[in-house]
């Protein structure tokens, strides 16, 4: 959400970033190495290219990443979609929409399949599920291995639950540390579907879904590594697997050309430059990279609590590594960098980085760019992908069997998990870490911190002078509430109307009124803004209060939004200067940048004069600060402390869904209207995307995009933000999208859900999708959005959580995953997640979880990294199969090419193998097809009729000929004994040689077979051709009744004729004796 008076802003419902030990990684360290940047506390290990301003060249990305249609299977996809979209619309029946969820009736059958697998578990399954031991989920060189090798698996359906083994050799086993890497497989009751997966028929739908599913993780990885955000590791190797044999590029990009230094490319070829030798790759997040340091320059002053310890001990310690401490004092003396020899010009809305060259000037880096007609070709094959009907049925059959699975695995294991958490020393949910990662600045604090703030200042600043009007004058802050005829004994919570209520249920104009204390603009300006006649003081001894409340609580953290509006080009100097100057710090605290959607206000006000100069308000200073900090010092420390931008306001406004290629560029748009939310994000996203490689090349910190998106207004928002986003915010309208919601899951994008705020705003909270997507195994997380509208207490976020158990009856388990899934998902430092929450946190599955750290029992980590490696299996099993059943149509295709002649083969059978000429052979198909000179067709009637009657002469021609072709080669290949027919059989081995004809065999004979279907379905065809156009005695009768209605008319015509003529002689008659009586006069008397 978002909240803005007149033309300023101070949105609340932005989202989170993902950083998680199996999937969320803040530098992507992909599968293949792709990108290897170095990036080191000790200054002796950064690169001279870094200190001397140099900038490192890209990296290298495989060329599906590139060119995703390089997979013929992938470039498909669409073809596919527009196949299926006309059959759907054919059936007006069939057409239905995306934004109505989908009934419970569609998953009905898999429950059938369910039962009818329990009833044959017994009789066909039980010596499997004793001597089958399951591979470990944990390992990752087996962790796909389904998808490429056959497996033995029962013939019939049927679900097992895999129980811990209970033999006495077992029992006395010494128990394995949660650190022994060689038992990472948790004994626990396990739930899966073992049955034949060759034969994947009985999964509807999961054919025609396989593609699309594919194809639009391959989306996102793309978007997500160009941009440095993070891409699940496991999902990255599953596709490296998958995708290996139709992409060689994959494999070959697997190995990282370590020791080689190619020199910096530019797109005219020249070089610059040095790219130095390659160091070892750190999984590490990106906002974790120090700064450089001069010689006598002077670093911030850090305190470790422990030292590190080594390898050897860090299993026996429960805190192996403790992160630097930082001094508040000291957290901005962060040395300047060397000015950079790069520049960076806008070229339609997108910033492009250049370098300067000897011949030509300044020319473009190649680093990865995505411009907006690929973006538009990406965001409309999405939006299509969640409009296909049979996608829509097999994703939602998918989410819930994940929920039926997760509530089973309750069920079974639920006594396991408490045991596991009560036997941690210490750790608990109070005392384990957990970040609000979807919290507004401006309203940080609750409704009683902000009345007892301003009656504090109104008692020891009241004589200060704090507000100019419009007029210039002067106020302090005793006249303005003297103004106002208020006193501070007046005030009160009630007074001060900034606690959403009831009726700002679907009011976003009311909600963005409560930002205002008292219902004044001028009290927010006041105590609320950064940019203010004092300079944002009280604001930021607000906040400072709001962070010692985090820091008392030692273990919740907040990642904090400040706005930059895009009005002024000096808005970041300012709102830097305010950071450094109050020494806006606290390790329990992370700053963002929330952007506001307001270009129209701006525009209608005059402040802008186009869209670009919006973007270049936004980027501009950051790019300068990048390339020389001497140009903005304050802002190029403060982007050291930055995470992540966010892009907020009301989804609700009218606007065009869609971006189409005649859209203007920003340059262009100089209209009054707003641009629509697809082109806000992806300008934004480009522009960070191009920052990020700057920032990279340089040795700094990246940035994540977090948008809000999914509160309300259109589901297509959520496919933008699928493509550009690490996290999103809200996410409500998922519910509304089985494929995005499944895609969500698969690629395991972070959800900051704030259930609180959404019941003040859009949807009642027993009405709310959170806990349907936990259950499903999406990664979401709890925040508090704006605490001083929605919340009553001290501390909010436990607030939040503590409504939501009571109301969905969440246990202690599923609030510490919800817990250790907002830090995953925070922009904290790699150094910081290491200490919260292991030293491993970043590895997949059990190895990446500490429960001394985090109290999330390994058993839940392993199901939930169980589950998603299984949908992924499955997808890949369905692809392989797929790819299997196309490559065996190939081969028949091409095997009915080789075939010889219909003549040849006819004359060979008739004559025992006798090669004659058998040029007569169209005259006997001719006479099958026309039938003797009695019976002969008509084929003449019509030019319908000629052509289709051509057409079913060439099909039957057609069909003899593969008939006659394919039964004397299987004659021939049964008559082995004929040297002169099988000279080749001879010089091979007998087996190779059965092997081989038997195949033959088998497939001509099934195109036999489908000759004589053929054939059949060609008589069908002439019988409807006979009835529509040539049914002889439906003519005959047609003309007979013709002739005979004509016949009658011309009797009726004679017949009327002859009545005419004499009534005209009776009237001729009648005529002159009238005139006779007429005439006849009679005398007088």
């Amino acid at each position: 959400m978002s909240g803005y008076p007149n033309d300023e802003i101070t949105n609340v419902g932005h989202h989170l970033s993902v950083s998680n030990g199996e999937w969320n990684q803040q530098t992507i360290y992909d599968a293949r190495n792709v990108l290897l940047t170095q990036h080191s506390v000790d200054v002796s290990q950064q690169t001279p290219e870094q200190r001397s301003g140099k900038i490192v060249k890209p990296p290298i990305y495989p060329n599906h990443i590139l060119h995703p249609e390089i997979i013929p299977s992938l470039d498909e996809v669409p073809a596919e979609l527009i196949k299926r979209r006309h059959k759907r619309f054919n059936d007006p029946s069939n057409i239905d929409s995306f934004e109505i969820e989908m009934p419970l009736a569609i998953a009905s059958s898999l429950q059938d399949e369910l039962e009818r697998a329990v009833q044959h578990r017994a009789a066909q399954d039980r010596n499997h599920d004793q001597t089958s031991i399951p591979e470990s989920a944990d390992s990752a060189n087996n962790l796909f291995q389904g998808v490429f090798e056959k497996e033995s698996y029962p013939t019939i359906e049927t679900i097992e639950i895999d129980e811990p083994l209970e033999s006495t050799s077992r029992q006395n086993l010494p128990r394995a540390s949660i650190y022994d890497k060689s038992s990472l497989r948790e004994a626990f009751q396990r739930i899966k579907i073992a049955g034949d997966f060759d034969d994947m028929s009985h999964i509807e739908d999961l054919e025609d879904a396989v593609g699309p599913l594919l194809r639009a993780m391959v989306i996102r990885e793309k978007y997500m590594i160009f941009s440095l955000q993070s891409f699940p590791p496991t999902v990255a190797k599953f596709l490296t697997k998958t995708l290996e044999q139709e992409d060689q590029s994959r494999r070959a990009s697997s190995t990282v050309r370590a020791n080689t230094e190619p020199k910096l490319r530019t797109n005219s070829g020249g070089t610059s430059g040095q790219i130095p030798p390659k160091h070892t790759i750190p999984s590490i997040p990106t906002r974790t990279i120090p700064p450089q340091v001069s010689p006598n320059q002077k670093l911030p002053i850090v305190e470790s609590n422990l030292p590190i310890k080594s390898a050897a001990h860090a299993s026996d310690d429960p805190h192996p590594f403790h992160p630097p401490v930082i001094k508040r004092d000291e957290a901005f003396n962060i040395p300047l960098l060397e000015a950079a020899d790069v520049c960076v010009k806008a070229e339609k809305g997108i910033y492009r980085l250049h370098i300067p060259d000897d011949a030509k000037g300044w020319v473009q880096v190649d680093y990865p760019v995505v411009d907006r007609n690929q973006f538009i070709d990406d965001y409309t094959l999405l939006s299509a992908m969640i409009t296909d009907g049979p996608l829509k049925s097999f994703c939602y059959r998918r989410l819930q069997y994940l929920k039926s699975r997760y509530e089973l695995h309750c069920l079974l294991n639920e006594v396991k998990e408490w045991a596991a958490i009560k036997s941690t020393p210490h750790r608990d949910f109070y005392n384990v870490r957990k970040v609000d990662t979807h919290i507004h600045a401006a309203s940080s604090m609750n409704q009683k911190h902000l009345l007892r703030f301003m009656k504090k200042k109104m008692k020891t600043s009241g004589d200060m002078h704090v507000y100019k009007t419009k007029d210039g004058k002067l106020m302090t802050l005793k006249e303005v509430f003297d103004e106002l005829k208020i006193t501070a004994y007046d005030l009160s919570v009630d007074m001060l109307g900034v606690h959403a209520d009831r009726n700002t249920f679907q009011r976003f104009d009311r909600f963005n009124a409560k930002y205002n204390p008292l219902g004044q603009s001028a009290l927010r300006e006041i105590f609320i803004k950064t940019d203010n006649y004092i300079d944002g003081v009280f604001f930021a001894d607000l906040l400072k209060e709001v962070m010692s409340d985090l820091e008392d609580s030692k273990y919740q953290h907040a990642e904090l939004r400040l706005s930059i509006y895009g009005r002024s080009i000096d808005e970041w100097d300012k709102l830097a200067n305010w950071c450094v100057r109050n020494t806006m710090y606290s390790a329990n605290v992370g700053w963002m940048v929330q952007i506001p959607r307001l270009y129209d206000v701006y525009r209608a006000n005059g402040i802008t004069k186009n869209f670009q100069e919006f973007l270049t308000n936004l980027f501009k200073p950051l790019f300068e600060a990048t390339i020389d900090p001497s140009l903005h010092p304050d802002l190029f420390r403060f982007m050291h402390h930055l995470t992540g931008f966010d892009s907020v306001d009301d989804e609700t406004k009218p606007e065009k869904p869609i971006i189409t290629a005649d859209m203007p560029h920003p340059e262009d748009w100089n209209m009054k209207d707003n641009p629509p939310y697809v082109y806000y994000l992806f300008y934004m996203y480009a522009n960070i995307l191009t920052l990020n490689q700057l920032r990279r090349a340089r040795g700094l910190n990246t940035y994540q995009f977090r948008p809000h998106c999914g509160e309300a207004g259109a589901v297509t928002h959520l496919v933008t933000a699928y493509m550009v986003a690490e996290n999103i915010s809200h996410g409500l309208l998922l519910r509304k999208s089985p494929v995005l919601q499944y895609l969500f899951y698969l690629c395991q994008i972070g959800i900051a859900m704030s259930p609180l705020s959404n019941n003040s705003l859009f949807i009642n909270y027993n009405r709310n999708p959170m806990l349907e997507y936990f259950e499903r195994g999406l990664c979401v997380s709890l925040s508090t959005d704006d605490p001083m509208q929605f919340h009553f207490t001290k501390e909010p976020l436990m607030e939040e959580y503590s409504i939501a158990a009571q109301v969905w009856k969440l246990s202690s388990v599923d609030m510490c995953e919800l817990a250790r899934n907002s830090v995953l998902m925070s922009g904290f430092s790699h150094e910081v997640k290491m200490y919260w929450l292991g030293p491993e946190y970043q590895e997949s599955g059990v190895a990446g979880n500490d429960i001394r750290r985090t109290n999330v029992p390994a058993i839940r980590i392993a199901y939930r990294y169980e589950a998603l490696c299984e949908e992924l299996r499955l997808l890949g099993n369905a692809y392989k199969s797929r790819q299997d059943r196309k490559e065996k149509d190939r081969l028949l295709h091409q095997m009915e090419k080789k075939s010889t002649s219909v003549a040849n083969i006819e004359h060979a059978v008739l004559n025992n193998g006798k090669h004659e000429s058998t040029s007569n052979l169209p005259k006997p198909i001719s006479s099958t097809i026309n039938g003797n000179s009695g019976n002969k067709i008509n084929m003449s009637r019509n030019p319908t009729t000629n052509v289709k009657g051509a057409a079913f002469h060439k099909q039957a021609k057609d069909n003899l000929q593969s008939i006659l072709d394919n039964f004397n080669a299987i004659i021939a290949l049964i008559r082995v004994d004929d040297p002169q027919l099988n000279p080749i059989k001879d010089q091979l081995p007998r087996i190779l040689t059965n092997t081989t004809d038997d195949f033959e065999i088998r497939v001509r004979a099934y195109n036999m077979v489908r000759a004589f279907e053929s054939l059949l379905k060609l008589v069908s065809d002439l019988k409807d051709q006979a009835v529509l156009y040539d049914f002889r005695a439906i003519n005959d009768a047609v003309k007979a009744q013709r002739q005979r209605f004509k016949n009658q008319q011309s009797d009726l015509d004679t017949k009327l004729i002859s009545l005419r003529d004499r009534l005209a002689l009776e009237l001729v008659k009648f005529e002159d004796e009238y005139a006779n009586k007429s005439s006849f006069k009679i005398p007088k008397e």
